[in-house]
């Protein structure tokens, strides 16, 4: 089942993309034949490796998919002699001509994107939260900037840098990242304002490559009941869509992670609930969760871990040893939580203990001690523990655990209509060079250049998209992709469509073509800039690529 799903997975990218690519030539070659341009080739990809004829254009599949292009001899500037393949001289270009089919590469890939957006509009966007106009604080990194500037858990943040937000979690993220200079939070505290100001550093916890400052905090996420099972437990204990769902058994509830986890822990038995609705608290009480048949069942010791590798290699001792050239780090588990009436706490495991060693060996990789469990199902475990400087060993036997549900969903979807979708994607483009010029320029921002991504890294960005987050969201990145590929065509710059279209608007405003002479140098200096933009985006793509395979 895995090889079928990394097969469409593969399938449904490289459509994507490659739709991408050639809506833009697509685009450029009927406006060239509708302008009756002479077209020598239209190609998807470099480096051709297969090709027909017909109608006088070849038709050409190139073996580097790292874009496509249209061979229009009279959209080259600066020449004055053109001739067809066969030697027949050619008449140039009238302006008009050459604007209309550089821009119609760019217009189409606009039109290509309001077609998906619109089924996007309609269908709507998964998201990781609803959108919020202040969040709780649930927790803060003690060693974070945002600690030591003021913010506590239990803070309200209602305004970034001034402003007030009605955004997911990710958007208020990207508000951060985006931000040049120092953060300010406005922080409601006991009903006091707290002003919370900070320079952002990078987050080396989430962002081991990318170095990007993610937030050390994290937010209370209000968990709104969008949606039931039919006569499931939630909906016959009298649960309504839009109540908000606070806490369960009298332990607060941060996100849907949380939620999940503590039905799990459940085991079946009956739960305490307490909801907001429209203002009022309510309680729920017993309210038994049922087997959720859509899970499958596994074998658990009831400890929720994070894996750190006893020893940091650099990212070359890392290839080394994925062939044996040097000794492979072994693998540290920090207890983070022991579930209630689980073997890992009957067996007297703790939080914040370190497990060392499964059955007598040291943990070759983080997932080692699931990896043991799974495979053994049942069979005792012995565990090497490290407490307070001490180290003892615990026999845990597994035991099989199940998927439990009270059928009550959390579901938030956002609707943008397609200009909106494309005025976001201007945002996200103005914002991400702004930020990149400021570390340049001032080293005010954490974003930059090799944080730029070309064919490489957005195809592996849409891998790891349409392989978790499903088709609907790499649907929504397609849509990104088409339109900043429509943008960044149309930057003035020779050898990009808005270089042609600035050179064709020259030429009719002055009557006159830009001289050769000067064109060329200026040609060759921006051909070159691009070609070491895209080895510089190929390069650190493929350094990401090269960290997920070997982390």
């Amino acid at each position: 089942m895995n090889v079928i799903h990394n097969i469409l997975t593969g399938l449904f990218v490289l459509v994507s993309f490659g739709l991408c690519i050639f809506v833009h030539e697509l685009g450029h070659f009927l406006a060239a034949k509708w302008r009756k341009l002479y077209i020598v080739a239209f190609s998807i990809g470099f480096k051709k490796v297969w090709s027909f004829r017909r109608g006088g254009v070849e038709y050409r599949i190139g073996m580097l998919p790292f874009g496509g292009y249209v061979e229009l001899p009279q959209l080259e500037p600066g020449s004055e002699s053109i001739m067809t393949s066969e030697g027949t001289p050619l008449p140039v270009a009238k302006p008009i001509d050459r604007i209309i089919t550089a821009f119609a590469g760019p217009l189409f890939n606009i039109f290509f994107g309001i077609i998906i957006g619109t089924f996007l509009w309609i269908h709507g966007i998964p998201q990781d939260t609803p959108k919020m106009r202040s969040f709780e604080v649930a927790s803060v990194d003690e060693e974070s900037p945002e600690y030591k500037a003021g913010l506590r858990k239990g803070d309200i943040v209602y305004e970034i840098n001034g402003k007030t937000f009605h955004k997911n979690w990710s958007g208020v993220v990207e508000d951060i990242i985006f931000t040049v200079g120092d953060v300010t939070l406005s922080v409601k505290r006991d009903g006091s304002d707290v002003p919370v100001k900070y320079r952002p550093i990078e987050n080396s916890k989430l962002g081991k490559v990318e170095k990007i400052a993610y937030p050390f905090f994290k937010p209370k996420v209000p968990l709104i009941i969008n949606k039931f099972k039919k006569d499931s437990p939630a909906e016959k204990a009298g649960l309504l869509k839009n109540d908000v769902l606070v806490e369960i058994n009298g332990e607060q509830l941060n996100d849907q992670q949380d939620y999940i986890r503590k039905i799990d822990a459940s085991g079946g038995k009956p739960l305490r609930l307490k909801v907001v609705r429209e203002g009022r608290t309510l309680e729920f009480d017993n309210i038994v969760p049922v087997e959720e048949s859509e899970g499958e069942s596994a074998y658990k010791i009831g400890v929720a871990f994070n894996a750190k590798p006893s020893r940091e290699l650099s990212i070359f001792q890392k290839i080394l040893s994925k062939f044996g050239f040097v000794e492979k780090p072994t693998y540290i588990l920090n207890v983070d939580t022991v579930i209630e009436d689980s073997p890992a706490l009957a067996a007297g495991l703790q939080a914040r203990d370190q497990i060392v060693a499964i059955n007598g060996k040291p943990l070759e990789n983080e997932d080692a001690l699931r990896q043991t469990v799974s495979a053994g199902a049942s069979a005792p475990i012995l565990l090497g523990v490290a407490r307070e400087g001490k180290q003892f060993e615990v026999n845990i036997v597994p035991e099989l655990s199940r998927y439990w549900t009270i059928g009550a969903g959390f579901v938030f979807y956002y609707h943008p209509n397609p200009l909106e979708q494309f005025t976001e994607t201007m945002v996200k483009t103005w914002k991400s060079l702004r930020s990149v010029a400021s570390y340049v320029t001032a080293g005010k921002s954490t974003l930059k250049p090799q944080h730029f991504s070309g064919p490489v890294g957005i195809v592996h960005g849409m891998w790891v998209i349409t392989d978790r987050g499903g088709i609907v969201i790499s649907l929504y990145f397609t849509v990104l992709i088409t339109y900043s590929l429509a943008v960044f065509n149309l930057l003035p710059i020779p050898v990009l469509d808005g270089g042609h279209i600035v050179m064709a608007v020259y030429e009719m405003v002055f009557r006159r073509k830009i001289p050769e002479r000067l064109l060329k140098p200026i040609l060759y200096v921006f051909v070159s800039l691009l070609i070491m933009m895209m080895l510089f985006v190929t390069f650190h793509d493929l350094r990401r690529l090269l960290f997920s395979f070997i982390k």
